[in-house]
């Protein structure tokens, strides 16, 4: 991983630096619900969440349920609202129409409760997302610290979605968590 952009600078807050470095690692090592849980806590913290992600992670029932709702809401009208603003050259045009087709599925199956068939789908469709913001640049090597450059927040994002593994052999629970934290992030961006 590449977490030393992260460690080595000095104007990143503590609280990035220890989710690169310690939280993120343990988050995608461990099966301990708990641990998961904890962890999701922390990076949705890193990602500037104020307290609202922990309803999502350790409440029950209806509380739980309403609030993974308002989340994926405020994702799905932002991220579509991103895509429809993004200036793209006339050869990304389609994509660009296949991307708000493809939010929508995500969402759906959000809705369904379907966080393995939603974390496959999510992945892609971020990087797609990125690809029509920032063109190839997107695509190359660099990309990771140039993102950190430009807005530290959305570097960290980026490097959470990159360094996410296959997740076949993930439970329900930590797949929920991982498509969450990134909308935790994207709902408000």
């Amino acid at each position: 991983m590449q977490s030393s952009i992260f460690e080595n600078d000095d104007a990143m807050p503590d609280v990035v630096k220890k989710a690169a470095t310690e939280v993120l690692p343990k988050f995608v090592s461990t099966t301990s619900v708990n641990v998961i849980s904890a962890s999701a806590v922390q990076l949705a913290a890193a990602f500037g969440d104020q307290g609202d992600f922990k309803v999502i992670v350790s409440s029950k029932d209806a509380e739980r349920d309403a609030a993974e709702r308002k989340l994926v809401s405020g994702f799905q009208r932002n991220l579509e609202l991103l895509v429809q603003k993004t200036w793209v050259e006339k050869a990304d045009e389609a994509m660009k129409e296949e991307m708000l087709f493809r939010i929508n599925t995500l969402c759906k199956n959000l809705s369904r409760y379907d966080y393995h068939t939603s974390l496959s789908e999510f992945l892609p469709v971020l990087h797609d997302v990125v690809y029509l913001l920032f063109g190839s640049l997107a695509k190359g090597d660099g990309f990771l610290e140039y993102a950190v450059r430009i807005d530290p927040d959305f570097g960290f994002f980026w490097y959470y979605i990159n360094n996410l593994p296959a997740h076949k052999d993930w439970s329900e629970e930590k797949c929920r968590a991982a498509v969450l934290l990134g909308i935790c992030f994207l709902a408000n961006f």
